[in-house]
């Protein structure tokens, strides 16, 4: 039983309505379990390819060429699929699981020609390799590896010479963030090591500025002139254009609207995900384009007092990495959610009613990566049609990188 959200409003509407969909499954659906909007998905998607093309035309085709979205934050081969139908092949990973996901299920589709993805994270040694037994599985799609610092590069250069190659690289800029990658200094005055590379091709720049946020665009412009001017040192030994990819979901608007980096004589691309199921932290992101929240928590009560319900869902279920209030309820704006443990969620009611025992909540968290990383599989539903189960295809971490070794 659910009572009438203290404040009725469209974000009520919404969840009731999800609810009411999911309702002849609810008797025999464990909480808490993850459950996406495809509608909101694709409304999502055709956003942020209209803010690409930058008028806002309706052409959509010509916005996904900047568009290149990392899919840490989807990590289902159904979700990715709406990103292919919407024309967007290009995109972005940062494990081997995740790449093994986008590989698989191209294969599947017959459509491992279109599909072209950037390694986004340094490679150790074994890891090196077992990306390139990927790769030579599946050796119709295109996967750009990235490379740390000039002398990671010699390394994987080495690496790569009992293989088939050359293999396509990206050099990793750190433009403030101290994460990973090197200063533009340092990879100009390597450019006599990268021409020597004979099993490595040099492809692109990747300069991921999140450090940065959104409202900082004097910052993110000098970040995006160091970028352009690090792409004309190194030009003469790139094989054609060079690709610079930048931006999540903090920045991508800033860039997108950069002189330089749209008038160069490269390739530029954005790679915001989380826009795609949308979460509280990219509220600046989701106003500028008009998100849909997509992504959402369907949690439970298990424990009622006067003015304080427990939902069944901590830190174990979503946005783990958050500090609270880690999410929201759209429906119940009364309530509060105070800190998790890991597999509760307590809130305090600051106004209007309390669900009462067993009621199913939605929730919208505040970081929605993390919270599908959590996730085995999640269902899928669209107005007017049955509820869908669909994997996680790339959560949690494995043992090794073979899946028979010791098996």
């Amino acid at each position: 039983m659910l009572h009438t959200p203290a404040v009725p409003g469209p974000d009520a509407a919404r969840a009731a309505a999800i609810l009411a969909d999911l309702g002849p499954l609810l008797p025999s659906l464990a909480s808490p379990a993850l459950v996406v909007d495809l509608e909101a998905v694709d409304h999502n998607i055709a956003a942020v390819l209209r803010r690409c093309r930058g008028d806002g035309s309706d052409d959509l085709d010509r916005g996904a060429d900047r568009w290149r979205p990392h899919i840490k934050t989807l990590k289902s081969a159904a979700l990715v699929r709406r990103l292919w139908a919407a024309g967007v092949t290009r995109c972005k990973c940062a494990t081997l699981d995740e790449l093994q996901l986008l590989l698989g299920a191209a294969a599947e589709d017959g459509r491992e020609d279109s599909l072209d993805v950037l390694l986004a994270y340094p490679l150790h040694e074994a890891a090196f390799h077992a990306a390139r037994r990927l790769l030579a599985a599946h050796p119709a799609a295109r996967v750009q590896l990235l490379a740390d610092a000039p002398e990671h590069a010699l390394a994987m250069d080495r690496w790569a010479r009992s293989g088939p190659g050359p293999l396509d690289l990206q050099l990793d800029v750190d433009l403030g963030m101290a994460r990973t990658g090197s200063p533009p200094s340092v990879w100009r005055e390597a450019v006599a090591d990268l021409a020597s590379l004979s099993h490595l091709r040099v492809t692109g720049l990747h300069g991921y500025e999140g450090h940065l946020a959104w409202s900082q665009t004097r910052e993110a412009a000098a970040a995006y002139d160091a970028l352009c001017d690090l792409a004309g040192a190194i030009a003469c030994i790139g094989k054609g254009p060079l690709e610079l990819v930048t931006s999540g979901t903090h920045s991508f608007s800033a860039a997108l609207d950069h002189a330089r980096l749209n008038g160069g004589p490269w390739r530029h691309r954005i790679s915001p995900g989380t826009v795609v199921l949308s979460d509280l932290r990219s509220a600046p992101a989701a106003e500028l384009l008009g998100l849909r929240q997509a992504a959402f928590v369907l949690a439970r009560v298990v424990s009622r007092g006067r003015d304080r319900v427990t939902l069944d869902a901590g830190s174990k279920a979503i946005a783990p990495d958050r500090p609270a209030p880690n999410c929201r309820l759209p429906a119940w704006p009364g309530l509060v959610p105070l800190s998790p443990s890991e597999e509760h969620l307590p809130l305090r009611r600051e106004h209007g009613a309390l669900p009462d025992h067993g009621a199913a909540v939605l929730l919208v968290p505040d970081h929605v990566c993390t919270t599908v990383n959590l996730y085995r599989e999640c269902l899928v539903l669209r107005p007017g049609e049955a509820p869908a189960r669909a994997a996680i295809g790339a959560s949690g971490h494995r043992l090794f990188f073979a899946q028979d070794t010791l098996a």
